[in-house]
């Protein structure tokens, strides 16, 4: 009897196939008032029959409700994997790939989020599979919508596809934001007429059976004004491209724009519309205003974490200056392989906020001005371009101190002994220029000299290590190299001798004496 109240607790569906089984036999009610027992014997072999028949049903039910219980579990599972993916893991990959964007030395891989989107797509699609699996199986014993085995399998798949659906549509990413090839270093900047590049990945690994349909990534509306709008097209090998004519000159940090990539997806019986966009970035009309549009993006990108604004520059948020020191130290590891110490840190505070810092946080406008020739910026930019091209070697192997003023240079040279010199750069030349000024020793009394800057031109004809080796001083009569000693006590083949230094030509005669002095005249000679 036992067996006959738990069949008696079945749905409705259940309910249907026992009243099937005792049909073909005998009425069920005879089953229920147990009306057999003075049948004949073939009565209770038939019932021995329908027993066992009931067994299986309340197995099958059991089993059923197993089944249900642990793909709930899985699919509970899954969906905190889905939240960490899609709500924590992916901000912090957008935030990484946002600080790289200004030199950041992060890791930008996209491998670890691929197999966790992969592998939770992959979960979601199999629970969906069992669950419709389940459903046939229901449906093969006339289970009705309104039975609740029926009900709680309909839950759990509205369930799996919102799962499904949530990380699907945060699976497209701009991979390589958009980037001018003349400019790989500073993303973020578009020019008018002039091509770009980006890279938009679907971060799953998907089964191409059950992929069925995909479109190439489209791009909705490119705006650079009130009234203009373009559309950006594709062309061979995937470089995007925007012509713009008759353009209003536009302020560089005055507009920020954001690229969306559209695409449709059907994966696994899901058809939906996803998007993704790129960080918002400048667009200029002319090639100079580049450096100033680089100080707007990275003021950009270290103001503005959590959302795009694309107004950020109407009225600017001020910087501490940590947040600045560390992303211009940024912009010499990118292109010099090497970062700024304190104290060329500390002289950059001075040149940009002034002597002393009375204020927690740094002004846009103190950073870079609108007239270029008074922005602190403009004039690191020129240093970074000669390092760029010209000193790389010397400021990763750290002999060029660089940031260091005249004041802070007598101090460091004057103790030392004659011949110590420091290579420094020009704190007005805002193309970028480098010197070098040293130490000698006159009447026991310690003097500072230094030489006009070498600007990029010079330096393409020279290196600066065959400029030091050659440089040549003429006075009372004597011709002699002064530069003996890297400050603080490197000798100068020890530093320099590695970089290839071309051969010594014999010193030219000495025309006229010269007095040394802070403003002299210094002539060298060199194979040029």
């Amino acid at each position: 009897m036992a067996q006959w109240q738990a069949l008696l607790q079945l749905d409705s569906g259940l309910q249907r196939q026992v009243s099937q089984l005792y049909e073909r036999t005998f009425s069920r009610e005879i089953r229920h008032y147990n009306q057999f027992q003075n049948e004949p014997q073939n009565l209770a072999r038939i019932l021995s029959h329908c027993l066992k028949e009931e067994k299986k049903i309340l197995a099958l039910a059991s089993k059923t409700q197993i089944v249900l219980q642990q793909l709930c579990g899985i699919l509970n599972h899954t969906s905190q994997v889905v939240a960490t993916l899609t709500d924590v893991e992916l901000p912090k990959w957008k935030h990484r790939q946002q600080m790289a964007c200004i030199g950041s030395p992060v890791d930008t891989s996209l491998d670890h989020l691929q197999k966790w989107f992969t592998v939770a797509a992959e979960v979601i699609v199999g629970i969906r599979e069992q669950l419709l699996k389940l459903q046939e199986q229901n449906n093969k014993y006339n289970c009705t919508d309104a039975s609740s085995l029926a009900a709680n399998m309909v839950e759990i798949q509205k369930f799996a596809l919102s799962l499904l659906t949530k990380l699907l549509t945060n699976a497209l990413v701009v991979e390589k934001q958009p980037v001018m090839q003349n400019f790989s270093q500073r993303p973020l900047i578009l020019k008018t007429g002039v091509g770009f590049k980006a890279k938009c990945k679907l971060i799953n690994c998907f089964n191409q059976h059950k992929l069925t349909q995909t479109s190439c990534c489209r791009f909705r509306h490119f705006e650079f004004g009130r009234d203009d709008k373009k559309v950006l097209d594709v062309e061979p090998p995937g470089a995007l491209i925007a012509e713009f004519r008759n353009m209003i000159r536009l302020g560089v940090t005055e507009e920020l724009h954001i690229i969306k990539f559209v695409t449709e997806l059907e994966y696994a019986g899901l058809k939906c519309d996803i998007e993704a966009s790129s960080l918002p970035l400048i667009v200029v009309s002319s090639t100079n205003q580049v450096a100033s549009a680089w100080a707007s993006i990275m003021w950009c990108k270290l103001s503005d974490f959590a959302v795009q604004n694309l107004s950020l520059f109407v009225d600017p948020p001020p910087l501490i200056w940590e947040q600045l020191a560390q992303v211009l130290s940024w912009q010499f590891l990118s292109v010099g392989e090497r970062e700024l110490d304190e104290d060329q840190l500390s002289m950059l505070r001075d040149k940009i906020a002034g002597e002393y810092l009375a204020e927690l946080f740094i002004g846009f406008t103190k950073f870079s001005s609108k007239v270029s020739n008074e922005s602190p910026w403009i004039w690191i930019d020129g240093i970074l371009d000669l390092i760029k091209k010209h000193l790389v070697d010397l400021w990763r192997d750290g002999y060029i101190m660089g940031f260091v003023s005249r004041e802070r240079t007598e101090f460091l040279l004057k103790p030392k002994r004659p011949g110590t010199f420091v290579l420094r750069f020009s704190e007005t030349n805002k193309d970028g220029a480098i010197s070098f000024s040293w130490v000698d020793h006159t009447n026991g009394e310690p003097h500072v000299h230094a030489v006009r800057p070498f600007i990029k031109k010079e330096l393409l004809s020279m290196s600066l290590s065959d400029l030091i080796y050659h440089y040549i001083l003429t006075h009372q009569g004597e011709t002699k190299n002064p530069l003996l000693y890297l400050y603080p006590d490197i000798h100068i083949d020890t530093a320099f001798r590695r970089y290839g230094i071309i051969p010594t030509p014999p010193p030219s005669p000495p025309t006229e004496p010269m007095d040394v002095s802070l403003n002299f005249y210094c002539q060298f000679s060199a194979v040029l």
